[in-house]
């Protein structure tokens, strides 16, 4: 059984602590996920392996096919996927969290009492608390943001940051644990900030990665040697997630992270100077070729270069 209080220490809610819901009641449950994107495709058929009902929704059809395809029922709506849900996992970016969750036809509209809504975006302390406070009463808003790309979650290994109640955390186990790796950070909001703190430094790396192609390219070196270089020291981690080609992720969306980790700070100059300039470098990064949509793995090639 999950018991946070003797797994704080290092935050992890073991999977062998799971909580167990009677087997009725698991087999019972009806989980929305919203957003069939890069991510969802792969998290999706992991769910559809339990007895849980999936249903899924996304506003691209040929997003919804896949998820059609891994075995999940889908709606034509957020609302129709939201009704009757126990669990809503919203797995879109921040930028659409007012959409999939708010307003009229938004989730929170059509959700039951009892049910719980899991915001797994990287967002701000802002945005998160819009979505606490438009929740009717009796639905629980929890926060766990996903660290890992497309790799992880189609091996099962994201990590999902866990802000909220110890008892909702219990209750969500037996969904999320199936995905990935829960670590429980406390109250309502810690996920979202310390997703927000890891990100600092994630995004730090990114570009200051390309910076240093930068000056490769400004005293004519090889990029080839200076990468190898680079993956032999203290960035070896970096340079591993930067040239593997297995984990996608298209760089506008590191650059989009930067736009809302600065978001959630008043004065962004002040207090996140090296996100400020390593925003502008990555959006550099995203346009430096018309007509080309980098990848992650372009911040190590010619095609996000200054000069490409």
């Amino acid at each position: 059984m999950f018991n946070p209080k003797s797994e704080y220490k290092d935050h992890t809610v073991d999977r062998q602590f799971r909580f167990q819901l009677p087997t009725k009641a698991v087999r019972a449950m009806r989980v929305a996920v919203i957003g069939v994107g890069d991510m969802g495709a792969e998290m999706i058929p992991h769910l559809v392996e339990t007895d849980f009902e999936i249903v899924a929704y996304d506003k691209l059809p040929e997003r919804l096919q896949l998820a059609k395809d891994a075995g999940a029922k889908v709606a034509g709506s957020v609302a129709e996927a939201a009704t009757g849900a126990d669990v809503v996992i919203q797995l879109t970016m921040s930028d659409d969290i007012p959409d999939v969750l708010l307003g009229e036809q938004g989730a929170l509209a059509v959700v039951k009492p009892g049910a719980i809504v899991v915001v797994t975006s990287t967002t701000t302390p802002q945005m998160l608390n819009r979505v606490i406070e438009a929740a009717p009463a009796g639905v629980e808003v929890v926060d766990a943001p996903i660290v890992g790309g497309v790799r992880y979650a189609r091996e099962k290994s994201v990590t999902f940051l866990l802000g909220g109640s110890e008892q909702v955390a219990s209750k969500l186990d037996p969904v999320l644990s199936v995905m990935g790796i829960i670590r429980y950070v406390g109250k309502s909001g810690n996920g979202v900030a310390y997703k927000l703190i890891t990100n600092v430094a994630i995004m730090a790396a990114e570009a200051g990665l390309r910076e240093a192609l930068d000056l490769a390219d400004e005293l004519d070196m090889d990029y080839e040697l200076s990468l190898d270089l680079m993956s032999v020291g203290p960035m070896a981690a970096v340079m591993s997630r930067a040239l593997d080609t297995s984990n996608p992720r298209p760089l506008r969306r590191s650059a989009e992270d930067d736009d809302t980790l600065l978001s959630a700070v008043s004065d962004p100059e002040r207090v996140l100077p090296i996100s400020v300039a390593g925003r502008g470098r990555l959006w550099e990064a995203v346009h430096a070729k018309e007509g080309f949509d980098p990848d992650f793995v372009d911040l190590t090639r010619k095609t996000t270069a200054r000069n490409n």
